[in-house]
């Protein structure tokens, strides 16, 4: 079964100032639905509101058309008001003709009924931003104020001038405009939220409900029913007043246990009972005239209406929040398992300390422990203790939000790495209220990170010694030279001896150049291990220009093989960066031996290398220019990814070591196409310190 909710469009509730300049009508068949059912309640009401009305006043003490028509504009679009109000205006007719009442007057009081619905509704809905619902504080005092006050108090006038001017009634002006005012007070309290509770969402939530719940709602309605008719029937007019909050549990029942709809149901029983008893003569309102008798009433109804509507509200609000609030904590909690969270609150006020499920796992505590802040530090590693005692003590003082990174030494020796963040709270007295705080494990990241820069340093390591296998040629001619002098020189020391007593000056000539090729060789040597050994890389300060110089003294032979010459720009007042030499060197080998590559096919008269070296900035700029065949065009971003290469039997990992190498210093390499070649750069940071760090 289609809800009435569907058929009166609540939805485009939403969306109200958009539909307020619309009046195009789609007559479709929900507006026609609409239509009709606005006619027939109001129709319906209209004969309730005369069988309700206490003679010889021309108002009755309760009239629902008017509130019909309300709460039928509060759940239905703005563009179709109109067509409501046109379907509502023969019901109105009709029910007023069989009662007799002149066309002027019937007229009249149509244009002052519709005045009051469409002051309320349009206030209603222009301060409530969505599909109107009692269930919030604020949606029942905007009701209260402007549905149910204001709407009747401004069209009580109209209503009564009209009736004074039609001679209706033996009523004066103020008579009529009182009368008027309190009967549509009432029934804009008992009706509307009746009827917009239980037609908002039609009757598909029923199937929700469990049985348990049904129970419970028969045994409210037997006892209210029950108690009303004591109250209202059995007990003669000159009873207790006091016997009238009988019905006061009942009705308090209905709003703790079933919101806004069951208050607006027992609201409307207590309301119709109250006053069909005292027009037929019963209960305690029937004892005085009949217009005293209706302003009791009047006034009875709708100061039970007010608070009970509130109370409805606010813990229908209250159950709706606690609902939201444990739906956010599981997602939150969901969260925080999925990302290895911990989160965790301190209540210095309440004395109260809470952390997640997770959070105690990761620190390993207890599920009751108390958090304190000595207990937090006592699981900190004790290298980072005072550290993290320091950022927290900082925190506190300067009232800002605190991260830091620390390692966690649990009781079982196992060493985590975390990241924590957190603020404190304060209160209006400027004292701090609470500590709330996160912290992620970060332990598969920072061994990640360790891992790759292991494996980084070991492909590095294998460049390395694969650089020297390509060398080979070059080095044994660099070290076949001072290691053939050394032999010449000892062959001519031993001739001298042979031929006599030789001169001591021209001997000690001899030994010193020895000892100057020996040192050349170990030179040669000691550099060519210190390069390919396997090591932890070590960082210091080191001049680029001294790095270019050791490394063109490893080239020496192949520069000269190849007929290249270099030509060096290098500036003399060149900062220091700190760097690990080896890995410097390995870059500009790398460099080097891609632009001796290059030029392969390049003519030995213009088989040149430039490199330069400049301070920019904060940053020491290095370049390596050659004059070959240049990089492809279109795939010059694609030079320093993994496996991509150029040579026809290159493996595509040089120019990625190079990449890694500089980043891990905190550089940036990038190369461009220049005329006759290309020219690679990598900057530097003047200074930058060193990080590291272990997990156990």
């Amino acid at each position: 079964m289609k809800s009435i909710s569907v058929q009166l469009e609540t939805a485009e509730n939403q969306s109200r100032a958009a539909r307020a300049g619309d009046w195009n009508l789609p007559f479709d068949s929900r507006t026609v639905v609409t239509g009709l059912l606005v006619f027939a309640a109001y129709y319906l009401g209209a004969k309730i509101g005369f069988a309700l009305t206490f003679r010889p006043h021309p108002v009755s003490v309760l009239w629902p058309p008017n509130s019909i028509l309300l709460a039928a504009l509060l759940l239905t679009p703005v563009r179709i008001w109109w067509v409501l109000l046109l379907a509502a205006f023969p019901a109105h007719l009709a029910a007023q003709l069989q009662s007799n009442v002149p066309p002027t007057m019937i007229l009249c009081w149509f244009i002052s009924n519709s005045c009051e619905a469409l002051i309320g509704a349009g206030c209603v809905r222009y301060l409530i931003d969505r599909p109107v619902r009692f269930d919030r504080l604020r949606n029942v005092g905007i009701f209260c104020f402007f549905a149910a006050f204001l709407g009747p108090f401004l069209s009580s006038f109209l209503d009564a001038a009209f009736v004074v001017i039609n001679h209706w009634g033996q009523d004066s002006y103020w008579q009529v405009w009182r009368i008027r005012f309190t009967s549509n007070v009432l029934t804009a309290l008992t009706l509307v939220p009746f009827i917009v509770s239980w037609s908002a969402e039609g009757i598909a939530w029923l199937g929700k409900i469990r049985r348990s719940r049904f129970l419970e709602a028969g045994l409210l309605l037997l006892g209210l029913l029950s108690v009303n008719t004591i109250a209202f029937y059995k007990f003669a007019p000159t009873a207790d007043s006091a016997l009238l909050y009988l019905p006061l549990p009942f009705l308090i029942w209905a709003a703790v246990r079933f919101g806004s709809r069951g208050a607006s149901a027992a609201i409307c029983t207590v309301g119709f009972l109250a006053i069909w008893s005292a027009g037929h003569g019963y209960g305690p309102f029937s004892t005085r005239s009949a217009e005293e008798n209706a302003l009791s009433i009047q006034m009875f109804l709708i100061v039970m209406s007010v608070p009970l509507m509130l109370l409805a509200a606010v813990i229908e609000e209250r159950s709706k929040g606690e609902t939201t609030l444990r739906e956010r904590e599981e997602r939150i909690s969901l969260a925080a398992e999925s990302a290895d969270l911990a989160f965790w609150t301190i209540n210095f006020e309440r004395k109260e300390s809470w952390m997640s499920d997770n959070g105690r796992a990761i620190f390993n505590f207890g599920p009751d422990e108390p958090l304190s802040r000595e207990l937090f530090l006592s699981r900190v590693h004790p290298e980072d203790r005072n550290a993290v005692d320091e950022a927290i003590e900082s925190a506190r003082a300067s009232s800002q939000t605190f991260e830091f990174e620390y390692r966690l030494l649990r009781p079982d020796g196992e060493t985590r790495w975390l990241i924590s963040r957190g603020r404190y709270g304060y209160n209006d007295r400027g004292g701090i209220r609470e500590l709330i705080g996160v912290a992620i494990d970060v332990t598969a990241q920072v061994k990640a990170n360790l891992q790759l820069r292991l494996q980084r340093e070991e492909m590095a390591h294998l460049s390395r010694v694969s650089s020297m296998g390509e060398l080979t040629a070059s080095l044994a001619h660099e070290l076949n030279q001072p290691l053939s002098a050394i032999a010449s020189n000892a062959a001519a020391g031993r001739r001298f001896l042979t031929q006599g007593s030789p001169e001591p000056k021209m001997f000690e000539e001899l030994l010193a150049d020895v000892a100057a090729d020996a040192r050349r060789a170990s030179d040669i040597i000691h550099g060519i291990h210190d390069f390919v050994r396997k090591r932890e890389g070590t960082r210091r300060l080191v001049n680029l220009n001294e790095i270019i110089r050791e490394v063109l003294r490893l080239l020496h032979s192949d520069l000269l093989g190849r007929a290249t010459f270099v030509e060096k720009q290098l500036d003399p007042s060149l900062p220091s960066v700190d760097a690990d030499p080896v890995q410097l060197q390995q870059v500009l080998l790398n460099l080097l031996m891609n632009s001796l590559e290059a030029m392969h096919l390049t003519s030995t008269e213009k088989r040149r290398i430039l490199i330069s070296t400049k301070c920019e900035a904060d940053s020491v700029v290095t370049s390596v220019r050659d004059y070959g065949s240049g990089l492809p065009e279109e795939d010059m971003d694609k030079v320093f990814t993994h496996f991509y290469s150029t040579k026809p039997n290159g493996m595509g990992m040089g120019l990625t070591i190079v990449r890694s190498i500089i980043e891990a210093h905190g550089g940036k390499l990038w190369a461009e196409n220049v005329a006759e070649g290309a020219r690679f750069f990598f900057a530097l940071p003047v200074t930058r310190k060193s990080e590291t760090r272990e997990v156990a």
